[in-house]
């Protein structure tokens, strides 16, 4: 009896043992995914509220973004310190602080690698891993991973009028060689 207690607590021991280095092995090489990346170029799907757009997207470490709608004759660019909604049908930009958004933090990669390190994820199953990042600003950020690439999945986070905003991308690229002149806000007489 001594013997068969002694092996199922070994067992049981062994097992949580197993589990832990696992979860620091994934922890490490997702770090060292990171560490390597300097740029994303993907397509996406965004959701807010109950209206979806879809699109392409560059992300350049760090601070750099430019995301473009083709339907909506519209771009998104950060440029380091803004970033400006670019509505070419109306021929209007919209800026914004980049660091008042949620943006800020996902734009600048030593964030995400600071959350990876030093904490627990909120979510894992067999194909992703989930992330929680709350800013300064007390925004709220999810971000995900694919469990067995380490890709970037997407994230979610709520916008200035309390829409949920979930943006999921697909056909990941990483550093490709992307242009400056990409992440420049135009002026609006010349859109």
């Amino acid at each position: 009896m001594i013997k068969k207690n002694n092996f199922i607590l070994l067992s049981i021991l062994f097992y949580f043992f197993f589990i832990e280095y696992s979860e620091a092995n994934f922890q490490q090489k997702l770090i060292d995914k990171y560490q390597s990346v300097f740029s994303l170029s993907f397509e996406f799907t965004q959701k807010i509220g109950d209206k979806i757009e879809i699109g392409n997207c560059r992300i350049k470490y760090p601070l750099l973004m430019n995301c473009e709608y083709p339907e909506k004759k519209k771009s998104i660019i950060a440029n380091g310190k803004k970033i400006a909604i670019v509505k070419k049908r109306y021929k209007k930009i919209y800026y914004y602080p980049l660091k008042k958004t949620p943006l800020f933090f996902l734009l600048n990669k030593k964030n995400i690698l600071n959350v990876i390190k030093n904490s627990e994820p909120i979510f894992k199953n067999s194909n992703s891993v989930q992330y929680k990042i709350t800013d300064e600003n007390s925004n709220n950020l999810n971000i995900f991973f694919d469990k067995n690439s380490l890709d970037l999945l997407g994230w979610e986070t709520v916008d200035a009028y309390n829409n949920e905003v979930s943006f999921l991308i697909k056909n990941i690229k990483t550093n490709t060689i992307i242009d400056n002149e990409l992440f420049k806000i135009p002026a609006e007489e010349d859109l």
